[in-house]
């Protein structure tokens, strides 16, 4: 009998645990469902375009996008894809959007993603032409580079800013008259603007602002220089003012308003890129944005030499770093009076010097040096290195058409009036072609 016993449970045994390799490997071959999505992240946010991507799940064999509108609740299921990547279009402007994202295979659906979410931008108006504004200079008698430029794209320039005048610490000005330039501009539709400036010398800046004496010293003879020359207006460009002439300097622009906008002209500001305001800041603060933009019909947004002359070298005007400055800039200025500053230019960083060339000068520089002009994928600008025959290396880093191309995108992405080129004579035809095509020119 006890070997029976005894049997019988070895028999027991043996059937629980073929049932239990059974499970196992049932278990096994049945597989499970993937884990949810990671790193989901939205970017190139338009007025009615976002582009969504995240990290692939293991065992996934796709993704489904759920998406809800302004708030982050009833959402619907959208799309299905394949890939790690998905652009949501057709949207509504000026809207808020929700997303999360699941795995699935052919076992079930993951949990949702984290929720994320991102406003669209406004519409951009078709119906107002973006402006186009070209910075002159005129260095010397005869000098007809900008001349030359402005003649050649004459069809697609609305205005120019001519760099003529600068004050004294008594509101006196002197400069070189661009004769040709204003009688070229005012015989072919195109806005003349008298550029005023202060050598960055913020003590020029303190003498004529502090003093109401010296300021309408200086505004009498803009309005005098004005008519004299045919000018349609003025551009200030007043840098370097120290902070605690802050409220001075509006008062000086309110002063310039009031005078010349009963006569006709047009009053125009360039002032610094900023992202934030910081009212005591030694660079910008000088500058209230919401303030001045009251008694301006444009305001030029200085957005280059992010990495200037003497400073560590880099990108000219990152992608980033300029739209920082433009999602501040409309929360205090009008958009229809934004003009955004794009550079025609590069620098070369090299032993403590700097040197500033054209674009196309730039091209010959990399090509005398045998060095390949590469692509900085994060601030979307060219940029090359080489050593010189004495062995010192060099940084060099500039604008170009492709890189102004996502400039003017965020003048059409942010509805914004239009742009101001610094200067006519640097840039190249590649440069006027993305001109033409981004703004329908």
């Amino acid at each position: 009998m006890k070997i029976k016993r005894n049997a019988f449970l070895i028999i027991t045994l043996i059937i629980s645990f073929i049932m239990c390799t059974q499970y196992v490997f049932a278990a096994k071959v049945k597989g499970s469902a993937p884990l949810a999505p990671t790193g989901l992240n939205l970017s190139n946010i338009t007025s009615n375009s976002i582009n969504l991507t995240w990290s692939s799940a293991s065992n996934a064999s796709g993704y489904y996008i759920y998406r809800a509108s302004t708030n982050d609740s009833n959402y619907v299921k959208i799309a299905s894809v394949t890939n790690t990547s998905y652009s949501n279009i057709n949207l509504t402007a000026n809207t808020k959007y929700w997303y999360y994202v699941s795995a699935y295979n052919s076992y079930g659906t993951s949990a949702g993603s984290v929720h994320v979410s991102a406003l669209t931008l406004q519409s951009v108006t078709t119906s107002s032409p973006k402006k186009i504004l070209g910075f002159t200079t005129y260095y010397y008698s005869g000098d007809a580079s900008s001349y030359n430029s402005m003649q050649s794209n004459a069809s697609t320039i609305d205005e120019i800013a001519t760099q003529t005048y600068t004050t004294d610490s008594y509101g006196v000005i002197t400069g070189l008259i661009p004769a040709n330039q204003l009688t070229y501009a005012n015989s072919n539709g195109i806005v003349s603007l008298a550029m005023l400036q202060n050598n960055f010398d913020g003590n020029i800046a303190k003498s004529v602002l502090e003093n109401s004496t010296n300021r309408q010293a200086l505004i009498n003879n803009i309005t005098t220089a004005l008519k004299a020359n045919g000018y349609k207006g003025i551009n200030v460009d007043l840098e370097g003012v120290f902070y605690y002439d802050r409220s001075y300097y509006t008062t000086f622009v309110k002063e310039l308003y009031n005078t010349l906008k009963p006569l006709g002209y047009m009053i125009t500001l360039a002032v610094p890129a900023k992202t934030s305001d910081s009212p005591s800041d030694s660079w910008s603060g000088a500058y209230d944005y919401a303030a001045l933009s009251a008694y301006s019909d444009q305001v030029v947004l200085m957005t280059y030499d992010e990495h200037y002359p003497g400073g560590t070298p880099g990108a000219v005007a990152s992608i980033g770093w300029v739209e920082n400055v433009v999602k501040y800039a409309v929360t205090v200025i009008p958009k229809d009076k934004i003009i955004l500053g794009t550079a025609a230019y590069g620098y070369d960083w090299y032993n403590g010097t700097t040197k500033a060339y054209s674009i196309n000068g730039m091209n010959n520089l990399a090509a005398a040096n045998n060095s390949a002009v590469l692509w900085d994928s994060i601030s979307k600008t060219p940029y090359f290195n080489y050593n010189d025959a004495s062995g010192i290396s060099h940084s060099c880093w500039f604008e170009n058409g492709q890189s102004v191309n996502y400039k003017l995108d965020l003048v059409n992405n942010y509805g914004l009036a239009g742009i101001g080129i610094w200067r006519l004579g640097l840039e190249n035809a590649d440069y006027w072609t993305s001109i033409k095509t981004k703004f329908n020119r």
